[in-house]
């Protein structure tokens, strides 16, 4: 990835976070307390018309090189 993708990547997040607040705080807070192995992560989406979509995974130890990755940014 070059630099001018990742200056992209962290202007978006500052927008999104500054628009959710929550977000922000809620992310903050994972990344204090970090991922491991075993850890369910759950996400929802709820469209306006009513439709919903929900998934989870378990973290395995393959999975924590991406997620930490993640976290550093």
């Amino acid at each position: 990835m070059n630099l001018n993708g990742l200056f992209r990547i962290k202007q978006s997040k500052d927008i999104f976070f500054r628009n959710h607040p929550k977000a922000e705080t809620f992310a903050e807070e994972i990344k204090s307390k970090g991922f491991c192995e075993g850890m369910e992560i759950a996400v929802a989406v709820r469209y306006p018309d009513g439709t919903e979509h929900k998934t989870g995974i378990r973290v395995q130890a393959s999975d924590m090189q991406l997620l930490n990755t993640f976290r550093e940014l």
